[in-house]
């Protein structure tokens, strides 16, 4: 009965963790590109140096990334979008608040990049989120990065089954957003 009792609980747990992502769970059997190996994908032109230097269209490859969470921002390398890639710019919402402003913490921040990159994907990409095969994942300041000025929330758009993508994602370049759009 401890058995039973134990395996239901490992069920639930893993059940919860998965359906608490940003990321949609990969459907049927795993691709040649694992979202979980460091440095997956294609080689790398150089790592970005800051996730502001990110913009709307611009094609990269992250050394760590894991459905149901924001994107490191430490570890990006920035790849032609015609060369085999696992995520693309689509959004760049700057959040100017004052520089005084407290960080609102890990879990409100996260919310908000899920709201601001879901109401933007349906107009950068041209399908709406359900229909597409195609997910989001998020760049977010941390801490740190909060208290030296940082508000961006990057958007980016991967495969939802994680194969590597080629060429651009976007029906629109000018998906650039600002806290006063709305």
């Amino acid at each position: 009965m401890r058995r039973i009792a134990w395996a239901v609980v490992m069920v639930v747990s893993v059940f919860v963790l998965t359906s608490c992502s940003d990321s949609k769970a990969p459907p049927g059997a795993a691709s040649a590109f694992d979202p979980f190996a460091a440095g997956s994908g294609s080689a790398s032109a150089g790592p970005v140096s800051a996730p502001a230097a990110l913009a709307v269209g611009d094609c990269f490859n992250s050394d760590q990334f894991a459905p149901g969470l924001s994107i490191d921002p430490h570890g990006l390398h920035l790849i032609p979008c015609d060369e085999l890639h696992q995520h693309q710019v689509y959004a760049v919402d700057g959040n100017a608040e004052a520089s005084g402003v407290p960080f609102p913490g890990d879990e409100p921040l996260r919310a908000f990049a899920d709201e601001v990159c879901l109401a933007a994907f349906e107009r950068a990409i041209g399908v709406a989120y359900l229909q597409s095969t195609l997910d989001f994942a998020t760049i977010k300041p941390d801490a740190a990065a909060w208290k030296a000025g940082d508000r961006a929330v990057i958007c980016a758009v991967h495969d939802v089954e994680f194969n590597e993508l080629q060429g651009t994602r976007l029906a629109t370049t000018t998906t650039s957003l600002s806290s006063e759009s709305g």
